[in-house]
C-alpha cells in the first residue's frame, strides 16, 4: 500500500522541521517583539511584557490555508510585507473542515489541506511561518479558522496544547482559539465559553501569551464576552467587521462597550468590501474604522493578503490586496504587483503608520556617540560617514556588522546594535537582497530511466538534441528570470555539461522546436557542478550559485509479482519470487531474514510455498549491478497465516532490527515497530488505524511526511527515491512512535 501524500508541491518544497521554530531561527530585522516582547492585557488594554506600554499593532490576514490561499504562506511573502506595507503582525488562518460561513457542513476543505484530515502539514506551515514571523520580528495570529470551533473541541484542545507547548517561549505569538462563532451552528456565548473553558486552560498549561476569543455573529459582539468574561489572564475579545456593510455606527457601539468594562479587543478580520468579501470596497466607511480603530489603539489584521481571483477556481473577491488571477510568490512578482481598490485603500493606512522600531528600540540610550538608525542593503560592502568621531563602538552581533576604524563593516543581512564607549547605543540593519533565479535550474539528479527530480519538480531527460546522449532542457532565454544576462559553467563537464543547443526531440514544447535551447548534457554516470554567475540589477544581487547535478544508473525493475502479502498456510503461488530483473535480466538471489534459506516458507522456481506453521518472513531481493541499471536490494515481508501468532517473530524483529536484542525485553510487546532494510523501511502494528510517516535530514529539516490507514501486521515502503544523505525517520500511530537513523548511500 502506497502513503498519500499531504501536500501540495508549494507546500512540499518549503517545508520546514517540526521542532520549535525559536530553536532554529532569530530575528533579522528590529520590528515590535523587540520593543513590546510577549503581548499580555492589563485592563481594556494589550500591553508589551518587556515595557509595559499600549500596543498598537497594524497587518494582514492570510486567506484560508487552502489552495488558493497557501501559496501566500512562505516566507519571501512575510518579508516583502514587513518591508513594503509595514506590518506588524499577520494572521495564519488555518482550515480545519468546512468553508461554509453559516456553520454547516456542505462545503468541505481539501483533504490535502484541512487540518482534520491532514495535520501534519499544517503543523509544518506553521513552523515555517512562525520562524519567517521571527526572523521578520513581527507577531503571528495562529487561527483556528473555523465557524463551528465549538463542535470540535477535541481536536482545537490537542491543537492549542501542541503548539503551545512548541512555542511557549516565542513572544511572537498569539493563539485565536475561535475565528467566527455563528448561530446556525450553535456557536452563542454559552457554547463559545464552555469551549474557551476546554482550550484556554490547555494553551495557559505552556504559555501566558496573549489568547484571543472569536464572538458570537461572526465576531461582532466583543462585549458579550466582556459581559460574562472567560476566567483567565491575557484574554481579548475578538470584533470582525466589513466596512460596506457594518458601519462603525452601528457596530463600535459593541468595542466600546467592552472597553468600558474593561476587556481589550483585537480586530483580527476586517475588510473594506461587503462581508462575503466582495463588492466595491467603501473608502468613507472604512476611513471611518480606521481613525476609530488608532483613537482605541486596537491592533488588527485586513483581509486579505492574496491575489483577487483564484488561480485554482476563478472565484473573485474583491477584498483581495492584489489584483489579477495569478498567485504573487516571489519578490519579483510582488514587487511589479497592481493594486486593487481595497489594496490601495489598505497599502495606504498600513505605510503611513509605519514605524522606525530601530530607533525605538534605542530610544532614551543616545549619548555623544550615537547616531540615526541606519539601514542599508547586504549588496554594500561598508557603511562610511555614519561612525562619531572620537568613539569606539562594540557590535552586538559581528556576524551582522563590526566596526573598522570609521567604517561599519557589512557582513550579513540582519541587524546589530552598536554601543559607544560612552554607552549610547545605535541601531544598524542589514536588509536582505533578493537572489536571482534561472528556470528550471536547481539542484537536479536524472537516471537512465529518464526521470529528473528538483526539490520542486519532476522532469525527463531524453535526447533532445539528438546527439545520441540524454539531456535536461533548461531555458530559451539568456537572461536570469529577473532579467539580467547570465553564463553558465560546467566545473565537471566529462560528466554533465552545460551549453546551448538545437532543441529537435519530438518532445521539446511548440516554443523550443527547432530552437536553440541551454540544456545540461549527461556524459557520463556521476555527480558535477554547474556555475551560475549574473551580475547584479536593480532589486536583486548578483548571482554567483553552484548547483549539484547527478546522473545516476536507472533503479532495477523487478516483476511487480515481488511484493508484501499475505497467504494461507500451506499455499503454493507460481509467482513472486522472479530469478531476473527485468530489462537488463540480471540474476536475482533471496535470503529469508536474512539466511539463504526458510523452513518456513521455499523458493520453487519464480515462486514459493508457504508452510505449515503461522510465521512472518522478509524476503529480500538481490542483483549486481549491470551497465545502466543500479545494483538491486529491495526486501518485502511475506507473512504465513496469522502475523500475531507468527512462531518465528523473534526471528524476524531481530533481523529488521539490529538493535532488538539489546533492548529491554518488555519493547517487544510494543504496538510499533519499525527498521530500515537497505532503503525499505519496515513497520509492524498491532492494531489497524493510520500510521504517520516523518522525515526529516540531517539539518532537521522535513523532506517527506506521509500518512495512510494499515492493517494490523507488517509492512513496507520503499524510500529509494530520496537524495543519498543522512535522516531521522519517525513512524507514529496513536501514542506509539519507531524513530530511525537511517543514511541512504
Amino acid at each position: 500500500m502506497k502513503l498519500t501524500k499531504l501536500l501540495t508541491s508549494i507546500l512540499a518544497s518549503a517545508a520546514i522541521s517540526a521542532f520549535a521554530a525559536d530553536a532554529i531561527a532569530t530575528p533579522k530585522k528590529i520590528g515590535p517583539v523587540s520593543y513590546y516582547g510577549a503581548l499580555h492585557t492589563s485592563g481594556n488594554k494589550i500591553i508589551g511584557a518587556k515595557n509595559n506600554q499600549q500596543v498598537m499593532l497594524r497587518g494582514v490576514s492570510l486567506f484560508w490555508s487552502d489552495a488558493t490561499g497557501l501559496s501566500y504562506y512562505n516566507p519571501t511573502v512575510i518579508s516583502w510585507a514587513v518591508d513594503n506595507l509595514k506590518i506588524d503582525v499577520f494572521r495564519y488562518a488555518m482550515g480545519i473542515e468546512y468553508y461554509d460561513s453559516d456553520g454547516g457542513t456542505k462545503n468541505k476543505l481539501d483533504d490535502q489541506v484541512s487540518y482534520k484530515v491532514s495535520p501534519e502539514g499544517q503543523m509544518s506551515t506553521i513552523d515555517r511561518m512562525v520562524k519567517a514571523a521571527i526572523e521578520n520580528d513581527v507577531y503571528i495570529v495562529i487561527d483556528w479558522h473555523s465557524h463551528r470551533a465549538h463542535l470540535e473541541t477535541s481536536i482545537a484542545k490537542t491543537f492549542f496544547e501542541t503548539v503551545s507547548k512548541k512555542y511557549k517561549d516565542v513572544p511572537n505569538v498569539i493563539y485565536e482559539i475561535y475565528n467566527e462563532p455563528v448561530s446556525g451552528s450553535g456557536g452563542d456565548w454559552g457554547a463559545i465559553k464552555n469551549y474557551a473553558n476546554s482550550v484556554v486552560p490547555a494553551i495557559r498549561a505552556n504559555t501566558q501569551n496573549l489568547i484571543i476569543v472569536g464572538t458570537p455573529n461572526w465576531s461582532q459582539h466583543p462585549e458579550q464576552g466582556a459581559r460574562d468574561p472567560i476566567n483567565s489572564p491575557n484574554i481579548a475579545y475578538v470584533l470582525h467587521f466589513y466596512a460596506a456593510t457594518h458601519s462603525r455606527g452601528s457596530y463600535g457601539g459593541n468595542v466600546s462597550s467592552a472597553l468600558s468594562a474593561g476587556y481589550p479587543v483585537f480586530i483580527s478580520e476586517w475588510g473594506t468590501t461587503n462581508a462575503d468579501g466582495d463588492g466595491e470596497p467603501n473608502s468613507n466607511a472604512t476611513n471611518d474604522w480606521t481613525q476609530f480603530m488608532d483613537q482605541n489603539m486596537i491592533p488588527n489584521c485586513n483581509w486579505s493578503l492574496r491575489q483577487q481571483t483564484s488561480d485554482v477556481d476563478q472565484k473573485s473577491e474583491k477584498s483581495a490586496i492584489f489584483a489579477g488571477n495569478r498567485s504573487l510568490i516571489t519578490a519579483a512578482a510582488l514587487e511589479s504587483a497592481t493594486y486593487t481598490s481595497s489594496g490601495n485603500i489598505i497599502k495606504s493606512y498600513l505605510t503611513k503608520n509605519a514605524r522606525s522600531w530601530a530607533d525605538s528600540i534605542v530610544k532614551g540610550k543616545s549619548g555623544s556617540c550615537s547616531f540615526k538608525a541606519v539601514t542599508v542593503k547586504q549588496t554594500e560592502s561598508k557603511i562610511s560617514g555614519t561612525l562619531k568621531s572620537g568613539c569606539t563602538y562594540t557590535s552586538s552581533n559581528e556576524n551582522v556588522a563590526t566596526v573598522s576604524g570609521s567604517d561599519i563593516i557589512v557582513k550579513d543581512y540582519g541587524y546589530t546594535i552598536l554601543t559607544g564607549n560612552d554607552g549610547s547605543q545605535s541601531a544598524v540593519t542589514i536588509t536582505q537582497v533578493a537572489g536571482q533565479t534561472i528556470s528550471n535550474l536547481e539542484n537536479l539528479y536524472c537516471t537512465f530511466a529518464r526521470t529528473c527530480k528538483t526539490d520542486t519538480k519532476t522532469g525527463r531527460a531524453l535526447d533532445y538534441d539528438g546527439d545520441g546522449s540524454n539531456d535536461y532542457v533548461l531555458t530559451m532565454e539568456d537572461k536570469t528570470n529577473e532579467g539580467s544576462k547570465f553564463t553558465l559553467t560546467a566545473l565537471n563537464p566529462n560528466v554533465i555539461s552545460v551549453s546551448k543547443s538545437k532543441c529537435t526531440n519530438s518532445n521539446c514544447s511548440n516554443s523550443m522546436k527547432n530552437q536553440q535551447v541551454w540544456m545540461l548534457h549527461f556524459k557520463a554516470y556521476g555527480k558535477g557542478k554547474v556555475v551560475a554567475t549574473a551580475p547584479a540589477i536593480t532589486g536583486f544581487r548578483a548571482m554567483q550559485d553552484t548547483f549539484e547535478i547527478e546522473y545516476r544508473k536507472a533503479d532495477p525493475r523487478i516483476d511487480n509479482s515481488f511484493k508484501s502479502q499475505k497467504v494461507a498456510l500451506g499455499s503454493v503461488s507460481l509467482t513472486g519470487l522472479p530469478t531476473a530483473t527485468l530489462v537488463d535480466n540480471a540474476p536475482i538471489t533471496y535470503t529469508f531474514n536474512g539466511q539463504p534459506t526458510s523452513i518456513y516458507m521455499v523458493q520453487q522456481g519464480e515462486g514459493f510455498g508457504a508452510g505449515t506453521l503461522p510465521a512472518i518472513i522478509a524476503v529480500t531481493a538481490k542483483a549486481p549491478e549491470t551497465t545502466n541499471y543500479a545494483e538491486l536490494n529491495r526486501t518485502i515481508t511475506i507473512i504465513i497465516g496469522d502475523s500475531a501468532s507468527a512462531v518465528n517473530m523473534e526471528e524476524y524483529l531481530k533481523f529488521i532490527d539490529p538493535t532488538y536484542a539489546i533492548k529491554p525485553i518488555q519493547k517487544v510487546t510494543n504496538n510499533l515497530k519499525a527498521s530500515m532494510v537497505g532503503s525499505t523501511l519496515h513497520f509492524t502494528t498491532r492494531n489497524t488505524g493510520l500510521v504517520k510517516l516523518d522525515i526529516y535530514d540531517a539539518l532537521g529539516a522535513s523532506v517527506k511526511q506521509e500518512s495512510d490507514i494499515y492493517s494490523a501486521g507488517s509492512h513496507s515502503i520503499d524510500l529509494k527515491d530520496l537524495p543519498n544523505g543522512s535522516y531521522t525517520l519517525i513512524v507514529r500511530q496513536g501514542s506509539n512512535k519507531a524513530s530511525i537513523r537511517w543514511t541512504n548511500k
